[in-house]
Parts: structure tokens; sequence; C-alpha cells
């Protein structure tokens, strides 16, 4: 496998910037199945798209898409993590989810999930929606006690993660790397995302979305420095980020939540996008590392994890950075 450089175009700054696209080829010694080779060939752009994808919803009488934040592939089976309150944007926004016990239920109607582009190969242009099948956030509600108040869900952690349907053709997902490793102050840190991504009009898309070829998918890159760490945030509630993060100057707009952050001198990541603050160069993001080891509740047992899913090798997950941290 090698690696793709993220030029800045002309024009943009060397901290924020949209990139410049040439065609790659990831592999030297690609798979026998062809949709795979479809998948590992393009400009750069595609191939980035392949694993960072905006995380989009909407109901069948709406009249747009509405593009929510940002969520990364992380196994080839179709493992997302992204931030839970981009998965909570349904509920909190009144358009599609209900608490039910524990957890929460969504509209029959509503279309939940990511899209991601289909490879120029196959000569013609469009996007494949990939709706959740699954997702796992952990927390507590808390009742209100207002009638006219609903419940809120208060977060252990910002980090969430999601399942979408395998490729099709037997062709695996381009998953990215994961890392056990924590930020420290004044080490550099960037984060991909969907920044300031347009909802989507519905009107104009009478075939539905598997036919988009009209709207901007522009990927940004942000760059920072890492200012101080929370390693103990879910106890001491140093900050009103959920759970163990850490705050980094870097320029963050809206739609970009849920994208990951990787540490400048690797590509894994280690924490995803949690909140920023309008026309400030700061935000804050949940460290990945701690939410590694919590229980994704799958029957008959409550011992499945992220980590026991990586350590399994069935879901084609990459081997982490910090294993013995």
């Amino acid at each position: 496998m090698k690696g793709l450089t993220l030029k800045p175009k002309p024009g943009c700054d060397n901290d924020y910037f949209t990139f410049e696209s040439s065609v790659e080829l990831m592999t030297t010694t690609p798979s026998r199945n062809i949709h795979e080779v479809f998948a590992s060939f393009g400009s750069t752009h595609f191939l980035m798209q392949q694993s960072i994808l905006p995380v989009v919803a909407w109901k069948e009488d709406d009249p747009f898409i509405r593009c929510i934040g940002t969520a990364s592939v992380v196994s080839c089976s179709g493992y997302l993590i992204t931030a839970a309150h981009v998965l909570m944007d349904p509920y909190e926004g009144n358009y599609g989810a209900a608490r039910e016990g524990s957890g929460v239920s969504l509209d029959e109607e509503l279309h939940f999930g990511v899209f991601m582009p289909i490879s120029p190969a196959y000569g013609t242009r469009g996007i494949r929606f990939f709706p959740f099948e699954k997702f796992w956030l952990w927390g507590t509600w808390k009742e209100s006690p207002l009638i006219n108040e609903k419940d809120k869900f208060e977060y252990l952690t910002d980090v969430a993660i999601c399942k979408i349907a395998e490729m099709p053709h037997g062709a695996a997902h381009q998953p990215l790397g994961l890392s056990l490793n924590p930020f420290v102050p004044d080490e550099a840190a960037y984060a991909l995302g969907y920044a300031g991504m347009n909802d989507i009009p519905l009107g104009q898309h009478e075939s539905g979305p598997s036919s988009f070829d009209g709207f901007a998918m522009d990927l940004y890159v942000s760059i920072g420095e890492v200012m101080q760490v929370f390693p103990q945030n879910h106890l001491q509630k140093d900050v009103t980020t959920p759970g163990p993060c850490f705050d980094f100057k870097a320029k963050i707009p809206g739609k970009m939540s849920g994208a990951p952050i990787f540490g400048a001198n690797d590509a894994v990541i280690r924490g995803v996008v949690s909140r920023s603050f309008s026309g400030e160069r700061h935000a804050f993001g949940a460290m990945l590392g701690p939410a590694m080891h919590l229980s994704l509740h799958e029957p008959p047992n409550n011992e499945k994890t992220l980590r026991t899913l990586m350590e399994s090798g069935n879901e084609g997950i990459a081997r982490i950075h910090g294993m013995g941290l």
C-alpha cells in the first residue's frame, strides 16, 4: 500500500485547505476482485471519500437531505466511527427519532446513513447511500421534570460506532487505521471532514440519491496544535465536552463533527471532532482510546468491543498503535 500526500490548492491557507487532486493507484499488487481494484484507483478526492464519509438524513416528504457531520470507515466490513451527537441529531432535531427504553428508535421513513461516491471506472457518476444498520453510543438518560421538555441524553463520551452494509460484489470497504496513543500538549494534529457541506435539495433528483452528481462533497484539512488534554473528564468534568477529550487550536466549521483527528506524524485516527467555536480557531476532540473498550451490547453477551473486533481479525480492522498502553 502507499500513502497519499494532501497538498493545499493554490490560494488556500497551509493550516486549513481543500487539497489538490491527482490520479493515484494505492497498491502495486491489486486484488483479483475488479471492484476492489476500482476502489483503490482514482483521484485523490475519490480515494479519500471511500474512507471519510458525510453523514446524511432525510424523510420521504422532506424538501432536502440534511448533511449532519462526518464519519470514518475503520473496518473492511463496514464499521464506522463518528461523534455521538451526530447520531443523536434526528432525536435532538425532532425529525425522525424517539427515546425507546435506554436507547433510541428511528422512524421507519427516516433514511439515515452515509454517502460514498461510485468509482468513475464504472463509466458513470453517482453516489451510493449506505444506511446505518445499527449504532452504539454510551451515556444515560436524564428525565426532565417538565412535561413539555423531552428527556436529555448525557454522553459518557462523544465517540460513537456505527455499522453499514458491506460493499457490493464481495469487495471490501477501505478502512483507516486506529491508535490508542493519546495526544499530548503542543503536539500537532489534523482533522479531515466535510466542512460547511450544504443540505441537498431533493426536488431536483427525482430518481433518488444514487444519481446525485451536482452537489459539492469537498473534504477539508484543518491543522492545529493540541493545547490541553483532559483524560479524566468523564469524572472531573473539567470541560463541557463529554468524556476524555483534548482541545486544539484549529479551524473546525460546521459539518466536521465526527471527523477523524490524526497525529501530524502518522495517518492513524486518535480522536474525533466533538465541538468547535464559530469564527475561532479552537475545537475539542474526543479521545478514541477509552472508547475502544466500551461494550457494543451484542447478545449473547456484552463482551464485544471495537478492540475485540480488531483482535479477532474477522472484520478487517487494522492492528492499532499503542497496544501495550
